[in-house]
C-alpha cells in the first residue's frame, strides 16, 4: 500500500509542534501548581501539628497555674479564719504576754509545716512592723524572735496589700525570695499572698503575708518544656520568670535590665501584649503561641488580685525554615514526578500521533477499497437473497410436484381399474349383440347382464376413489394458495394431507398414526398448516431413522384453554443437543451429500412464526427411555386476532 503525506490526505490529523508546545507549557503550569499546593498542604499540616503541641503545653501550664493560685488563695483564707487570730469576748492577745505570742506563733508554725510550699508566714501591722514571723525551710520551721523582726513598710506588696479593704486578699507578683535585701541562694521563685485583717475582727490591724515557694511548680513546668516546644513565662514588664534557657530568667531581680523580651524581640512582645484573653500565633523563623495565665478577682470589688502574667510557647530554633524546606522538597518532588510523567505521556502521545497519522493515511486508502468491496458485497448479497427466494419457491414447487406425482400415482390404480371394467363390459355387450343376431338364449342373456352389472359396479368404485383423490388434492391446492385466515378443522386438514401422501408413505417402513381426542376447529390458514405437517413428516422419514429401520410417527392435537397444540413425534434416533441450536437455521442440513439443501425446517419455522402467528418448539433426547425420542410442538391461539 502506498504511503501518503499528511498534505496528500484530506482530513489527516494535524501534528503541529505548536500544539505540543502549548500542551507542554500547560503541563508545566499544572505541575508547578500541584507542587505549590503540596507545599502549602505539607507546610500547613506540619504547622498544625506544632500548633497542637503548643496548645497542649499552653493549656497544661494554664491549668497548673490556675490550680496553684486557687489553692494559695484557699490556704490563705483557711489560715486567716482561725479563732486564735480573731477577737473574742475576752482579749486573747496582749502585746507583752508571752503566752499570747506563743499561741499565734505555734499556730503559724503548725500550719506551715503541714503545707510544704509555704516558705514564710508574717503578720504585719499598719505601720509595716512585723508582729509575728515564721520561716520554713527543708521541712523545718523557725519562729523569729521579736528583736529580729523587721519593718516591711517599703515593700510593694505591703503597700498594695493594705490598700485592699478587709477581708480581701492580694496576690503579689512572682519574684525571688529575699532576705535582708539580698536574693536567697539557691533562688526561690516566690509569690506572696496578703490578707487584710481589720482591728474590729482581728487582734492585729494589718496584713497576714504568706510566702509561697513556687519551685516545685516551676520544676514541673521545666519537665514539660522540651527543645521542640519551649515554655516561657514573662511578667508584665516583659522579664522572664521562666525560660527554656534558665540564663534568661529573673533579669529584673538579678540586675540585668536588658534581659527581657521587649529588648530581645520587641515585635513578639507587642503581639503578646496587643491581645487580651485569647491565644495568639506568631511566626518568623520559629512558631510562637502565646496567652495569659489566670487572673484572680476580688468578689467584693471585682478587681484583679494579681498581676498579668504572659506565657508563650516557642518552637525549636529555625523550625519554620526547616518545615518550609521540607515542604518545598515535597512540592518539588511532586512537581518533578508529575512533570516527568506528563512529559512521558506527551512524548508517547506525540509518537502515537505519528503512528496514528500513518494509520490514518492507510485507512483512507483502505476506506476507498472497502467501499468498492462493500458495493460488490452488497450486489452479491442481493443476488444471494434472490437466489434464496428462488430456492424457497423451488422447494415449495418441489413439494407441490411430489404431491402431484403422488396423487397421479394414486389415481392410476382406480382409473386403470375403471378402464378395465368398462372394457370388459364393452366386450360382454359386443358378445351379447352377436348372440342376438344368431339367436339369444335365456341363459346367455342372464350371464351377460350379470357380467355387465359387475364390471360397471367395479368401475363406479374405482371412479369414486379417483374422485375423492381429486377432491382432496383440489382442496389442498386451493388452501395452500389462500392467504386468508379461515375456520378449519385440524383433523380434516391432516386426513386430507395423509390421503395425498399415501403413495409416498405406503412403501415406507414408517407407520403414520394420528391421535385426535376431539374435533378441534381453529381460525388459521389450513394450506400452510398442511405444508408445515408435510415438511415435518418428510423430515422425520428422511432424517430420523436409519435405512430400512421400522419406526412410527404420531400426529396428535389437543386443546387447552385458548391454545391448540399439534405435536409431531417420532421413534427415531433423536437429535443431539449441539445440532438442536442450528436446526431451524437456513441451509443447515446433516445430509447435504444426499441432495438436501437445508431449507425444510427453516421454512417450517418461518411459516409457523411469520404466517401462522404461532410458535414451534423442539424436544429431543437421543438417550431417552421414552418411546418417542423427538417431538415438534406447534402452539396456536384458537383465534390469533384476539389478544
Amino acid at each position: 500500500m502506498k504511503k501518503l503525506n499528511i498534505a496528500e490526505v484530506n482530513g489527516s490529523p494535524n501534528l503541529s509542534k505548536k500544539n505540543t508546545v502549548i500542551k507542554l507549557l500547560f503541563l508545566l503550569f499544572v505541575s508547578v501548581l500541584i507542587g505549590f499546593l503540596v507545599y502549602q498542604q505539607t507546610l500547613q499540616s506540619r504547622l498544625t501539628v506544632i500548633q497542637g503541641y503548643q496548645d497542649d503545653k499552653l493549656a497544661f501550664v494554664n491549668t497548673e497555674f490556675a490550680k496553684e493560685l486557687s489553692s494559695l488563695k484557699k490556704l490563705t483564707q483557711f489560715l486567716t479564719n482561725n479563732k486564735n487570730l480573731k477577737k473574742g469576748s475576752t482579749p486573747r492577745y496582749m502585746l507583752r504576754n508571752p503566752q499570747s505570742l506563743k499561741a499565734v506563733n505555734e499556730y503559724f508554725l503548725n500550719f506551715g509545716l503541714m503545707t510544704p510550699n509555704i516558705s514564710q508566714i508574717r503578720w504585719v501591722d499598719m505601720m509595716g512592723n512585723e508582729r509575728f514571723r515564721v520561716n520554713f525551710k527543708d521541712g523545718h520551721g523557725h519562729v523569729i524572735e521579736p528583736k529580729a523582726l523587721q519593718n516591711k513598710m517599703s515593700r510593694y506588696y505591703f503597700r498594695q496589700g493594705v490598700a485592699i479593704q478587709s477581708p480581701d486578699s492580694f496576690l503579689s507578683r512572682i519574684d525571688l525570695n529575699m532576705e535582708y535585701g539580698t536574693v536567697t541562694s539557691p533562688i526561690e521563685p516566690t509569690i506572696r499572698v496578703t490578707h487584710r485583717t481589720s482591728a474590729s475582727d482581728y487582734i492585729v490591724d494589718g496584713l497576714i503575708i504568706i510566702n509561697f515557694n513556687l519551685t516545685d511548680l516551676f520544676k514541673k513546668i521545666r519537665d514539660l518544656s522540651s527543645n521542640d516546644t519551649q515554655i516561657n513565662i514573662i511578667n508584665s514588664d516583659s522579664y522572664w520568670l521562666f525560660s527554656h534557657e534558665p540564663a534568661k530568667e529573673w533579669g529584673f531581680m538579678l540586675n540585668k535590665p536588658n534581659l527581657n523580651v521587649k529588648h530581645s524581640n520587641r515585635k513578639l512582645w507587642n503581639i503578646i501584649t496587643s491581645e487580651d484573653d485569647r491565644t495568639v500565633r506568631y511566626s518568623d523563623s520559629n512558631m510562637y503561641t502565646s496567652g495569659t495565665l489566670p487572673v484572680l478577682y476580688s468578689k467584693k470589688h471585682n478587681e484583679a488580685l494579681n498581676d498579668t502574667i504572659y506565657i508563650y510557647i516557642k518552637s525549636r530554633d529555625k523550625t519554620i525554615s526547616e518545615i518550609k524546606l521540607s515542604a518545598f522538597i515535597y512540592g518539588f518532588l511532586c512537581t518533578s514526578i508529575f512533570l516527568f510523567i506528563g512529559t512521558f505521556i506527551l512524548y508517547r502521545e506525540y509518537r502515537y500521533s505519528k503512528v496514528l497519522h500513518q494509520l490514518f493515511d492507510e485507512l483512507q486508502v483502505e476506506k476507498i477499497e472497502l467501499k468498492h468491496v462493500n458495493e460488490t458485497l452488497s450486489s452479491t448479497i442481493k443476488q444471494q437473497q434472490l437466489l434464496q427466494e428462488n430456492l424457497i419457491e423451488a422447494q415449495k414447487l418441489s413439494s407441490l410436484g411430489l404431491l402431484v406425482a403422488g396423487v397421479a400415482h394414486e389415481m392410476n390404480t382406480p382409473i386403470g381399474g375403471a378402464i378395465i371394467s368398462v372394457s370388459n363390459a364393452e366386450t360382454v355387450i359386443k358378445r351379447l349383440c352377436e348372440a342376438i343376431e344368431t339367436g339369444l338364449t335365456k341363459s346367455q342373456l342372464e350371464k351377460s347382464t350379470h357380467s355387465i352389472e359387475n364390471n360397471l359396479g367395479l368401475a363406479r368404485v374405482n371412479l369414486d376413489k379417483a374422485a375423492v383423490l381429486v377432491k382432496s388434492f383440489k382442496k389442498m391446492a386451493i388452501d395452500r394458495n389462500n392467504e386468508d385466515f379461515i375456520d378449519c378443522n385440524i383433523k380434516d386438514v391432516i386426513d386430507e394431507l395423509l390421503i395425498t401422501l399415501n403413495s409416498r408413505l405406503k412403501t415406507s417402513k414408517i407407520k403414520i398414526n394420528t391421535q385426535f381426542i376431539e374435533s378441534i376447529n381453529i381460525k388459521s390458514r389450513p394450506g400452510i398448516i398442511s405444508q408445515v405437517i408435510e415438511n415435518l413428516l418428510m423430515n422425520a422419514i428422511n432424517h430420523a431413522f436409519k435405512k430400512n429401520q421400522i419406526g412410527e410417527i404420531e400426529i396428535s392435537a389437543k386443546k387447552t384453554n385458548d391454545k391448540i397444540k399439534i405435536v409431531v413425534s417420532d421413534t427415531g434416533l433423536g437429535i443431539d443437543k449441539e445440532k438442536q441450536i442450528s436446526i431451524f437455521e437456513p441451509f443447515y442440513t446433516s445430509a447435504r451429500g444426499k441432495g438436501n439443501i437445508g431449507l425444510g425446517l427453516y421454512m417450517v419455522s418461518q411459516w409457523v412464526t411469520q404466517i401462522l402467528n404461532a410458535k414451534i418448539e423442539l424436544e429431543s433426547d437421543p438417550n431417552s427411555s421414552e418411546k418417542f425420542k423427538t417431538r415438534f410442538t406447534i402452539t396456536f391461539l384458537i383465534d390469533p386476532f384476539k389478544r
